[in-house]
């Protein structure tokens, strides 16, 4: 009796929470965060940390001179740390370029927290944008993404991530991530950054050394200081996803580790009205999605198993358990549906990356993605 009260219970938890925040995504998510006058230019600063970009970096500068945005309104910096020839390319396109372009060197490979906050502390514009080096941007991408700086209230705009040869798996993610960022971008904040997004020069802190959430974190920050942090779907940044299922897994639980993390050391936000709708609503929903939904899931199967094994005896319920499980890995493997592959993906990585957490410790070194040969 015990064990089948705890699996309703577990599983009405669940499903109250998911759907839930699900109806409020389709409520609030039907519309951009208002926006300000469309010709607000304010100057820019384009952070680039590189490590080691040679075969990446001369996209990414033919990518940044094609941008939209008036040439006396904008600088680059680069903060590098290369061994390879990174450096020595960004040197002529100093020499060439029109734009105002920066580099500091780096004598030794600290990390990208490390390289991110040399390149903000160096920044002179109002706005200062990171943004990666195999991530390029949209032309117009930094006039839209500056546009809801317009309103003084705000502090930090995330924009959006296409995935060039995104899986049915990452679609299925996606079309529930970008609606329910949006969603709380339009109640109060969102909390969710991604590596294209922009911050007000004068509220940008210092980034922890050990972050593994860098633009997360300075989010968080900047909305703890009183200023709302905004997603603008319009202002689009273009990544690469992995192409091998290892690869995938290594990437986004690393991601996964680093906001769990960054959670855990903001408790203080947790329920606490100070921070509005934010710290009431917003903040505890994604505690519950990347700190107790993936372990509500694990525990639901293990008293599963109990109830089956209680019922049914050890192989019957075990072969129960397994077709289930298998039926779970279909889905996953074969993205059908899409919305459920998303999901499941999301919660995996957030078991691996906070299993990583406990046994290993903050993975911060600065790796780059394995490129897809034909990207």
């Amino acid at each position: 009796m015990i064990v089948e009260v705890l699996l309703a219970l577990l599983v009405s938890i669940l499903a109250a929470f998911y759907v839930g925040y699900y109806l409020f995504g389709l409520a609030w998510g039907k519309s951009e965060p208002p926006v300000g006058d469309e010709t607000y230019v304010p100057k820019v600063s384009l952070v680039v940390a590189t490590f080691n970009e040679e075969n990446a970096v001369e996209k990414k500068i033919e990518n940044l001179t094609g941008i939209n945005y008036p040439r006396d309104r904008m600088e680059i910096i680069f903060v590098d740390s290369s061994t390879d020839a990174t450096r020595e390319i960004i040197k002529k396109f100093i020499a060439a370029s029109d734009i105002n372009v920066k580099l500091f060197e780096e004598e030794e490979r600290r990390g990208l927290a490390s390289a991110l906050n040399k390149g903000y502390a160096m920044a002179t514009g109002e706005i200062v944008i990171k943004t990666d080096c195999d991530i390029p941007i949209h032309e117009d991408s930094v006039r839209e993404i500056v546009k809801q700086f317009h309103s003084p209230s705000v502090g930090a705009v995330s924009g959006a991530i296409r995935i060039v040869n995104q899986s049915d798996t990452e679609i299925g993610y996606r079309s529930i991530f970008e609606r329910l960022r949006l969603a709380e971008a339009n109640l109060d904040s969102t909390y969710l950054f991604n590596p294209f997004c922009a911050f007000r020069k004068e509220l940008i802190q210092p980034i922890d050394q050990r972050s593994v959430a860098d633009d997360a974190e300075l989010a968080l920050k900047i909305r703890k200081s009183g200023f709302k942090t905004s997603y603008s779907p319009t202002a689009v940044a273009y990544e690469t996803s992995p192409t091998s299922l290892s690869e995938r897994v290594r990437q986004k639980s690393r991601r996964a580790q680093g906001h769990i993390r960054l959670i855990i050391q903001n408790l203080d936000v947790l329920l606490n009205p100070k921070y509005s709708r934010f710290g009431l609503f917003i903040f505890p929903a994604n505690f519950f999605m990347m700190i107790l939904s993936p372990w509500l899931i694990l525990l639901s199967l293990v008293i599963c198993f109990i109830y089956l094994l209680n019922l049914a005896g050890l192989i019957i319920s075990s072969m129960i358990l397994l077709l289930f499980l298998v039926l779970i890995a279909a889905a996953y493997v074969k993205s059908t549906p899409k919305i459920l592959a998303g999901f499941l993906d999301s919660q995996l990585n957030l078991l691996v990356g906070l299993f990583k957490l406990v046994t290993k410790g903050p993975d911060f070194r600065w790796t780059k993605n394995k490129r897809d040969k034909n990207s």
